[in-house]
């Protein structure tokens, strides 16, 4: 399971990579306006590639390998219906923004369009390649289309300074990537076998669920950076992109464990085992390791990353990253995928709602009184909720009280020993020395006291990565 999470991880880090790689380099090459308008254009553009896809082409994941002898007529049905619904988003989009004179999107409408249109469809592939587990061709796809973007991003910024040359240039370079797709598509397409009464149907009703809650959870981890760029302009939102840097890590990170799990869950589920919760606990001990670690480094060295890693004209990101890494607590427990695996999706929806109209109310209640900061406490605290919400829906459908859903006893001992072992991260001797160098000597002698501390608790878990990182080494050279 962590080796199939591990490659899912990194082939969907690929995939964010505009968004974690070309920071770190447009900082250096734009204003702090500037790039706050580039990614304006890209805030917008991909929450509506969420309403344009609307997980379309994911259902092939399901389709594909299940019927594979009509695989390539549902290909052809995700292509018509991504079609369909990127035009009746882009188009209901164009409207409003016409209706309310540009105050919608403004003068973007156009290259945002375009660039959505162009991205959405006839972007199939990695979908298909992974329910055929052909992971080498999804690598070589993702990384080409990677270095590609950021190879065109990084010229226009260097040559131009200008935000609309960038967003221009991945325009264009949409349009290459989608014509030789169509040109792919077309000279591999394999006619009809049979019929298959239905398949629209069964299809739509498979994608209905899963787009309406991949929409709302867009909007809501969006919604803090749209209410910013409405009230505060593109400055604002450019220290705010980079206080909540780590979103798509965590993202990747804890969707990746999820649908990781997910199938040995339901796998479960219909053998009737004794414990369906066995693996789900592990998990979440186990997410709990990794990520409150991370937290307590990461809150202690937040200055120095932000400043050495974007530049000090970012100083004041510094405060969103430390209260926006709380996040990573709330991420420990991923309540949905036990509600999945027993097929109660209901809850899930009702989550997202009500996380979505509590963060726009805080929104509007902090961010005019204290500023960027309040939509990270906004964001935080909804989801927070929305945690508490889904706990207490867990233990009725599995019929347990929220105490039995999870091995609290390990998680406190993870949590007081990440705090015992952050005092190894006292005074600034060794970054005021060595920089990042410094930080990675604190982290190393706090990861080694974290572990021990582990151990010594006697958290299962602990003992198991112990175990497997000593096997690594032998496992690697009998490859060799």
């Amino acid at each position: 399971m962590g080796g199939r999470a591990a490659v899912i991880s990194i082939t969907r880090m690929l995939n964010q990579g505009l968004l974690l790689i070309s920071p770190i380099l447009l900082v250096r090459l734009l204003s702090v306006e500037a790039f706050g308008r580039y990614r304006e254009f890209l805030l917008y553009a991909s929450v509506l590639i969420t309403f344009a896809n609307f997980t379309l082409s994911k259902s092939l994941l399901h389709f594909a390998p299940h019927r594979p002898e009509h695989r390539q007529r549902f290909v052809d049905q995700t292509l018509l219906l991504t079609f369909a619904s990127s035009a009746i988003a882009l188009g209901t989009v164009a409207v409003l923004n016409a209706l309310f004179d540009g105050a919608l999107v403004g003068e973007q409408m156009l290259p945002i369009a375009l660039y959505v249109g162009l991205f959405v469809n006839f972007d199939f592939w990695e979908h298909l390649w992974l329910s055929q587990r052909r992971i080498g061709a999804v690598f070589a796809y993702t990384t080409m289309r990677l270095v590609a973007r950021l190879t065109v991003v990084v010229i226009a910024a260097a040559l131009s300074g200008d935000p609309n040359v960038i967003i221009w240039s991945l325009v264009v370079l949409e349009g290459v990537r989608f014509t030789v797709a169509f040109a792919v598509w077309w000279r591999r397409r394999e006619p009809y076998r049979s019929e298959l009464p239905g398949s629209w149907r069964e299809q739509l009703r498979f994608c209905l669920p899963s787009g309406t809650a991949s929409v709302l959870v867009t909007v809501n981890k969006s919604m803090g950076s749209l209410f910013i760029t409405k009230l505060l302009g593109p400055v604002a939102l450019a220290h705010y992109t980079i206080g909540t840097y780590v979103q798509p890590i965590i993202t990747v990170l804890r969707d990746s464990l999820s649908d990781v799990l997910l199938p040995e869950m339901s796998a479960e589920q219909r053998a009737g085992t004794n414990d369906p919760l066995f693996l789900w606990r592990h998990m979440t001990v186990l997410a709990a390791i990794l990520l409150i670690g991370a937290l307590v480094v990461l809150e202690r060295f937040a200055e120095i990353l932000i400043v050495t890693i974007f530049t000090a004209e970012y100083q004041a990101a510094v405060l969103i990253f430390q209260i926006y890494l709380l996040v990573l607590a709330r991420e420990v427990m991923d309540f949905a995928v036990p509600l999945r695996a027993i097929n109660r999706t209901a809850p899930i929806m009702h989550s997202n709602t009500l996380s979505i109209v509590l963060n726009a109310i805080l929104l509007a209640v902090l961010l005019p009184t204290i500023g960027v900061a309040g939509a990270a406490i906004a964001f935080v605290v909804s989801r927070v909720v929305e945690g508490f919400y889904l706990s207490r829906q867990m233990a009725r459908a599995y019929s347990l009280r929220v105490r039995d859903l999870a091995r609290w006893g390990d998680l406190s001992k993870v949590v007081l020993a990440a705090a015992l072992a952050s005092v190894t991260l006292y005074g600034d001797y060794l970054t005021d020395a060595l920089g990042l160098i410094g930080v990675l000597l604190h982290g190393g002698v706090f990861l080694i006291a974290y572990v021990a501390l582990l151990v010594l608790f006697r958290v299962p878990e602990a003992a198991m990565l112990l175990s497997r990182l000593q096997r690594l080494p032998r496992a690697l050279h009998s490859r060799t």
